[in-house]
């Protein structure tokens, strides 16, 4: 299922994750060419810790990263690499939080400003507080290595954040079957691990959550929110035209209604939501674009439905001009997905 309202081609992700991904990969033998072939990410971006670039380059550097890495560990080995000052200032507001459980309000509060596809919720169950993972990434391979991005990540920073090397949760759940790599996510959390579940998320004891933070600083840790405040109040009407969008395309998916028809959903014009996607860089006929190829390669990828119906299912009575449409989009033909599905 395409999940959630954020846009492929807007540049959202800060260089600093997609910078841990190249050097984990070059330190399993992969070279930088190989990771950085077809994204569109030039290496000399990397040298810009204000630059981002947009979860379309970010999602195929993962691909590439995905079909050469010689393990199913990848997420866990990306999670365990990512340092705190990778975070950029978010890295350095959790740093001098109070506590665990303040760090924890503070990821989910400012959580866009490092990955705008990716999210959790905080539950208080009483004895037990469950950290579930939820992911707006439309890819179902991508979204299993980003829950295992933000597993190795919870456990290393938990521990290096508090100083404590004891801490630890009490259960890991995972909502895929168990993979063959199963032991290294309990030789990483050092808690039981169940696959299958309704949900990916981390079991904590809930007084674990006010274990203090090696260097807590409450001076700092203000004025490193507000900075982020203000990083994301400069985010926010960049993706909320966009976001807006894309929800009433995915509010009923196969109904792709008219650019006038979702002006008027929005309460403008056609002429002021036209103007308005211009303003930060698309338009509404990229962003159809966008959601049928995701939704395309979603169902190439993850089902057995012949052409001719995914074809019908994105607004295509013709299968010929959605094979057409789809070269546009991506460079390849339907089928390339297909039998690259079938062939992993």
């Amino acid at each position: 299922m395409i999940r959630g309202t954020w846009s492929l081609t807007e540049p959202l992700v800060p260089v600093n994750i997609p910078a841990t991904m190249i050097r984990v990969g070059t330190e399993h033998g992969i070279s930088s060419d190989t990771l950085l072939k077809n994204t569109g990410i030039q290496p000399e971006q990397f040298d810009d810790p204000s630059a981002r670039l947009t979860y379309q380059q970010l999602l195929l550097l993962a691909d590439n990263l995905m079909r050469a890495y010689p393990s199913g560990t990848l997420g866990l080995d990306l999670g365990k690499a990512i340092n705190i000052n990778q975070l950029g200032m978010l890295g350095y507001a959790i740093l001098s939080c109070a506590d665990l459980r303040s760090a924890l309000r503070l990821g989910l509060k400012y959580h866009t400003l490092v990955d705008p596809a990716f999210t959790f919720e905080v539950v208080d169950q009483g004895e037990t507080t469950a950290i579930r993972l939820t992911s707006h990434i439309p890819f179902e391979k991508m979204y299993r290595i980003m829950c295992d991005v933000f597993i190795g990540m919870f456990a290393t920073l938990a521990r290096f954040l508090t100083g404590n090397d004891n801490i630890d949760a009490l259960e890991v759940h995972l909502n895929h079957p168990e993979p063959d790599y199963a032991d290294a996510y309990v030789e990483l959390t050092r808690c039981p691990v169940l696959f299958d579940q309704p949900r990916t998320e981390l079991l904590l004891d809930s007084r674990l959550l006010d274990t203090p933070l090696a260097m807590a600083d409450k001076a700092t840790a203000a004025m490193a929110e507000n900075q982020c405040a203000d990083i994301l109040a400069r985010m926010g009407p960049k993706e909320g035209i966009v976001a807006k969008v894309r929800r009433i395309l995915l509010s009923n998916p196969g109904v792709f209604p008219p650019v006038d028809v979702v002006a008027g959903h929005l309460a403008t014009s056609t002429r002021t939501l036209s103007r308005s996607l211009q303003d930060v860089g698309t338009s509404y006929q990229r962003i159809l674009d966008e959601v049928r190829k995701e939704m395309a390669i979603e169902y190439l990828r993850n089902s057995n439905l012949p052409i001719e119906e995914i074809a019908a299912l994105v607004g295509y009575s013709d299968p010929s001009n959605f094979r057409k449409a789809f070269r546009r989009w991506t460079g390849h033909a339907p089928s390339y997905y297909r039998e690259d599905r079938q062939a992993n």
